[in-house]
Formats: structure tokens, C-alpha cells, sequence
């Protein structure tokens, strides 16, 4: 029996790949942000990722995270915001344990990095592993002391010539008072120089927020990434990367048929691989015939994502998405214009289902005003749902 290989790709929801391909504006920007915060002396504006789930949003404010320790040696405080849209007590929980590893911890280690969810902390450090365990501050009414957390956190920070990475994910959930009440603070305090780096995670729906300024007018100056599908050699060396590191090289025909099936979706990409590995066993390099043997398992994990997204689309929704799966179908490539023919209706009164389904995240526009859903296989998918 040939000896078990671990299997490199990690289609779950927040792990992060073995290979990162791609996302290099954000991590470009990142990177500038945290030259900012630790040489200018000024508090660099915030970096907000919008995207679909499933495109590694949180992954890439992992990957942030990552460039702030190994570069500066800068620990994170993340926060991920809950359905009822609280975050403020979790992050002056997370602020106040940064403080402390700050201000007791070896200048010497290179890396260090906190996070928090709900009430646990957990600090990692080259040497150093643990879980501290503190409690956030009680529901009482009020809001927590955020204001002091933060400048006592980064007073630390600047004593020791250090900094502080800030990371919100699922922002779209925020409550926006309580938004408010944080980039209040910030913004008062950027004349004071803060070496404090923000990068928030959000669904494209906060764009809505945006419009309707129920976001805070600070994020309006904030560096927006629009995160969607990777392109094709990105793609490539997401797909192949990880099996060439594990040994199990995949050959060009084999990467070409996974890649007709995830096309530049990230998540699509990891469950491909993913099929195709355990297809593979025993051997030494992942064909093409391992590739086919994958293709069912791979539609059906797909599936269940398909159904989520036309399960959260209303009846008109649907109906735009037939539509556009139907052009598909015959070859053409959909645009606004095509599917409104579909439907037999002017482009202009189904233009808003088209903006909501962009917000949604189950399709995209391509420059040059091609629709395409934005994990390959849902039209096919949509066709065959309706010749049940």
C-alpha cells in the first residue's frame, strides 16, 4: 500500500492555501500601508477587500497579517463581525491583550500575531504558543471603552517602535453606530500619527452601504479592492502549485481539464485539486485520467454551492439567471442586452436585478460587458435544473 501523502488543498472556509497566487495589488497595498505606519510617522488610510464568498478574502487578510509580522515584526488584532453586527466589545478585548503581549513581549521574536473571536485571544510567537483567555466587557448598555484600548494599545506599540494591524471581516454584517463609533476615534487621532494599519473583508453588499452613507465618511478615502476571480496563470499556479511542493507534479492536460472546471473561482480551484490529489493516489503525478476521474466529484461538491446561491436569489433573480444561462447555452456570450432579449423585456427594467446580482456575488461583468457567473458550471447547472 503506498504511503499516505497529505493532501495540499484546502477547500474549507478559512484555510489558507499552500500556494497564494494573485490578490498582489492588495498585498502591494498592504505592504505600502505598513512603510507608512512604520516610517512616515502618519496613520496610512484603510484597506477595504469586497468580494463574493469564496474568492479568499479572509485568506488575503491572512496574508496581510502575514507581511505585517514577518516585515515588522507587528502583531494583528482580527475581529470577524457577528449576524447581530456587534464587534466593539470583541475588538477592545483583542486591543487590550495586544497591549499586553506588546509590552511584555522579546523585541528579539520576529513574529507575533493575536486574534480574537468572541472571547478567546490566542498569541503566537516564534518559540512562544498559548491561549490567553479574557473576558469581554459585559452588555451594560454602554460602549466599551474603545477609545482608551486603542490609545493605550498604541501608545505601547509606539514606545516599543512597534505598530498594530487592525483586521474586520464580514463588515457587511456592522452595525453601523458601531462603526461610527471606531473610525470617530481614528479619525480623531490621525494628526497623532498612529502606526496602525486596517484592512476590512466585506460581501460586495456594502457597497449599498456605501451609497446609502450608512458607512462612516472616513472609509469614503479608504483603498478599495475589488476582489473576484483570479486570471488564467494565476489560476494555473493556484491549481498546480500546491501538488508540485507535495511531490505529485500535475501535468499541463490534467491542469487544463480542472481548470474548465473551477476556472478562476479560488474556492472552485481548491476543490478541484483537492478530487483530482485523491484521484491520484499511489501515483506520481496527477493525469489526465485522474483528472476525469475527478470531474463528478468535483460537479457535485459545486452543486451544493450552486444551490445556496440560487436558493438566496428571488423569483425575478432567477429568472435573470435563466436567461443568462440560457444565452450561455447556445454559445453566445451574455451581456445585459442579450438576456433582456431572452426575457423579452427592455435592458432598462431589468437592470436592477443584474446590480443585485453583482452585489450578491453570484455573477460578474467582464470589461468588455460579458455577464458570466462567477463560479463556472451554475449556468450548466441552472439548464439542467429546469429540464428536471
Amino acid at each position: 500500500m503506498a504511503a499516505r501523502q497529505e493532501n495540499p488543498y484546502r477547500p474549507g472556509f478559512n484555510q489558507p492555501p499552500v500556494v497564494f497566487a494573485g490578490r498582489r495589488d492588495v498585498l502591494d497595498g498592504a505592504r505600502e500601508a505598513l512603510e507608512i505606519a512604520a516610517y512616515d510617522g502618519r496613520t496610512p488610510r484603510p484597506l477595504i477587500l469586497l468580494g463574493p464568498r469564496g474568492v479568499g478574502k479572509t485568506v488575503t487578510l491572512g496574508e496581510v497579517s502575514e507581511l505585517a509580522a514577518t516585515e515588522h515584526s507587528w502583531p494583528t488584532v482580527h475581529v470577524e463581525v457577528n449576524l447581530r453586527g456587534e464587534f466593539l466589545p470583541d475588538l477592545v478585548t483583542g486591543l487590550v491583550a495586544a497591549g499586553r503581549v506588546l509590552d511584555g513581549a522579546d523585541p528579539q521574536q520576529r513574529r507575533r500575531r493575536i486574534g480574537v473571536t468572541g472571547g478567546r485571544i490566542e498569541a503566537h510567537a516564534f518559540g512562544v504558543g498559548g491561549e490567553l483567555q479574557f473576558e469581554a466587557p459585559a452588555g451594560d448598555g454602554t460602549a466599551p471603552d474603545l477609545r482608551g484600548a486603542l490609545s493605550r494599545t498604541l501608545q505601547v506599540a509606539t514606545d516599543r517602535s512597534a505598530g498594530l494591524v487592525l483586521t474586520l471581516d464580514e463588515v457587511q454584517n456592522a452595525d453601523p453606530g458601531e462603526l461610527s463609533i471606531l473610525f470617530a476615534v481614528i479619525q480623531e487621532h490621525v494628526p497623532d500619527g498612529w502606526p496602525l494599519v486596517i484592512a476590512l473583508a466585506a460581501l460586495p453588499a456594502l457597497r449599498e452601504s456605501r451609497g446609502r452613507r450608512r458607512l462612516p465618511t472616513y472609509l469614503e478615502r479608504a483603498e478599495w479592492h475589488a476582489l473576484d476571480t483570479l486570471p488564467p496563470d494565476e489560476s494555473r499556479e493556484a491549481l498546480a502549485g500546491p501538488a508540485k511542493q507535495a511531490g505529485r507534479p500535475m501535468t499541463p492536460e490534467a491542469a487544463d481539464l480542472l481548470l474548465e472546471q473551477s476556472g478562476g473561482y479560488p474556492y472552485a480551484i481548491q476543490v478541484a485539486g483537492h478530487f483530482a490529489w485523491r484521484a491520484s493516489h499511489g501515483s506520481r503525478a496527477i493525469g489526465l485520467e485522474h483528472a476525469r476521474a475527478a470531474v463528478p466529484r468535483i460537479e457535485a461538491d459545486l452543486a451544493h454551492l450552486f444551490r445556496s446561491r440560487w436558493d438566496d436569489a428571488s423569483q425575478k433573480e432567477q429568472d435573470y439567471l435563466r436567461a443568462m444561462a440560457a444565452v450561455a447555452g447556445r454559445g453566445e456570450l451574455p451581456t445585459g442586452g442579450l438576456v433582456a432579449a431572452e426575457l423579452a423585456v427592455p435592458v432598462t427594467s431589468v437592470s436592477y436585478l443584474r446590480a443585485r446580482l453583482f452585489r450578491k456575488g453570484t455573477i460578474y461583468r467582464e470589461a468588455g460587458g460579458g455577464l458570466h457567473f462567477i463560479t463556472p458550471g451554475m449556468g450548466a447547472w441552472i439548464r439542467a435544473l429546469d429540464s428536471d
